[in-house]
């Protein structure tokens, strides 16, 4: 393991830091990171009773397009990433969910960013309140069948690789072949 010797935040936004790191390394060397700290964020892949996805249509200034992407947010500083994404899908698309189940955690880009991003899996929906945060600009929200979600996956339509992840994972757990190879379809 390399020692961490010095480290200064160089950039402190209002969604993220970035703080350089030096370390010396076991040969002697020293080598300097620039580590970008988002915090960890939540997505969540929402299910209707109609085997629809429920998706945001929504500007994202980063790349300068407008993208079909999951209900997701940041976790607040003490909040479970179960709630987070609870919050975030009632918040930006009205819906409530009556079970979350976890899909998977992962980290987007382990060589230059701290983020981790949880994935959960939402049914029986039910109407909540939609109430968007100031700086979130949703278009639209859509509803998408999962065997379409599951081409679009496939053919890596989905601009954020999140979407994919969910749709992915969820396919594998839960339609082909479920856990121990055995389809839990039911359990939808």
């Amino acid at each position: 393991m390399n020692k961490l010797i010095h480290e200064e935040v160089k950039y402190d936004g209002v969604r993220f830091n970035v703080v350089q790191k030096k370390y010396l390394r076991e040969d002697g060397k020293e080598i300097i990171r620039d580590i970008v700290n988002p915090g960890d964020a939540a997505v969540v892949l929402a299910i209707d009773e109609n085997d629809n996805v429920i998706f945001e249509r929504q500007l994202r200034e980063a790349i300068g397009e407008i993208c079909l992407e999951l209900p997701a947010g940041m976790v607040e500083e003490g909040e479970d990433p179960k709630e987070t994404a609870r919050r975030e899908l009632e918040e930006e698309t009205g819906l409530v969910a009556g079970e979350l189940e976890h899909l998977i955690s992962v980290y987007p880009s382990v060589g230059y960013t701290s983020e981790k991003i949880h994935l959960y899996y939402a049914k029986n929906l039910t109407s909540g309140t939609k109430h968007l945060d100031s700086t979130e600009e949703i278009e639209s929200i859509e509803r998408i069948p999962l065997t379409k979600c599951l081409e679009l996956a496939k053919e890596n339509y989905f601009k954020n690789a999140s979407q994919n992840i969910a749709i992915l994972m969820y396919y594998y757990k839960y339609v082909d072949g479920g856990v121990n190879g055995q389809n839990n379809s039911n359990s939808r």
